[in-house]
């Protein structure tokens, strides 16, 4: 069975599309054995201090926000960790992409009603947290509790996925200006999830050369649901392009197979972990790669 790590550096509460309130997430993560759990989620830091103060003594929580960006006409995330989430380029990014964020999701409520689902948005939005700004996430599990799909990633990929019928493209800012932010902020850049953008090895390379030259830090090599030599490939392109090596299960909602800490092990001695690195260890309460696998799934 695969090990749960002590290090899950990309999830999700209800504050953006997560099924869990903060305090769940963490109490979840704890439970599942995790040490160190940063808290993504798309485009706000509205569960961050909730999810601080539930953390305690006993785990230790990254503030952290995924960012939407586009790129040659692809949505890219990418992730900031240890960011403080009171300055004021997060807090001007924010706000920015809150309105894209309704924009979109009004678009899409739209595009579904026409598929049948009525008042698409008004319900989704009954469903997420309070305050939370809609997306795909939180449709999908929407469309999936109506039943006609049986899963939220079945209502994702026959909705809402790109080239289906409500699928809106939205011109987010460019991956160099998120990059630039989150620096300012004094966090670190990782980009996210880089296999789940169904482009080519050419255009992988393509971007994640765009995301090192733009001051990324890091890439984020294991992901829970992925392919074991996907994780090899990923490894070796941190090496080659001289990017620090990052983790995440991207936890939204359980019954998905990326609970937190779920598979995320890193191939050993093929890259550099982010926590292993001299200029960041000091930020990470686990330090040692022996000691980010603990226990079986």
């Amino acid at each position: 069975m695969p090990e749960v790590s002590l290090i899950d550096l990309h999830s999700h509460s209800n504050a953006s599309d997560g099924a869990f309130t903060p305090e769940e997430l963490v109490a979840f993560a704890k439970k599942r054995g995790v040490k160190v759990l940063a808290l993504t989620d798309h485009d706000t830091t509205g569960g961050i201090e909730r999810a601080m103060a539930a953390a305690g003594d006993g785990l230790q929580l990254v503030p952290g926000i995924e960012v939407s960006t586009t790129w040659k006409n692809f949505q890219i995330h990418v992730a900031a960790l240890f960011i403080d989430i009171h300055a004021p380029c997060i807090e001007e990014l924010m706000q920015v992409q809150a309105q894209k964020r309704l924009e979109r999701a009004l678009a899409i409520g739209r595009l579904l009603e026409r598929q049948g689902f009525e008042n698409a948005y008004e319900r989704t939005k009954a469903q997420a947290g309070e305050g939370a700004s809609i997306t795909r996430g939180n449709y999908s599990r929407y469309i999936a509790s109506t039943g006609a799909c049986r899963t939220s990633d079945e209502a994702f990929n026959k909705y809402l996925r790109r080239g289906r019928p409500a699928y809106v493209a939205t011109r987010w800012g460019s991956v160099e200006d998120a990059v630039k932010i989150i620096l300012e902020a004094g966090g670190i850049p990782v980009l996210a999830h880089p296999r789940r953008y169904e482009m080519t090895n050419t255009k992988l390379r393509e971007l994640i050369a765009c995301f090192k030259q733009a001051g990324g830090v890091a890439l984020e090599a294991a992901s829970s649901q992925q392919k074991p030599n996907d994780r090899i490939y990923l490894a070796d392109l941190c090496v080659r392009f001289e990017l620090l090596a990052s983790v995440g299960s991207d936890f939204h909602a359980l019954n998905t197979w990326r609970d937190p800490g779920h598979n995320l092990m890193l191939p050993e001695g093929r890259c550099t972990a982010l926590w292993e690195a001299e200029q960041y260890r000091h930020l990470f309460t686990v330090h040692t790669q022996k000691s980010v696998t603990a226990g079986t799934n």
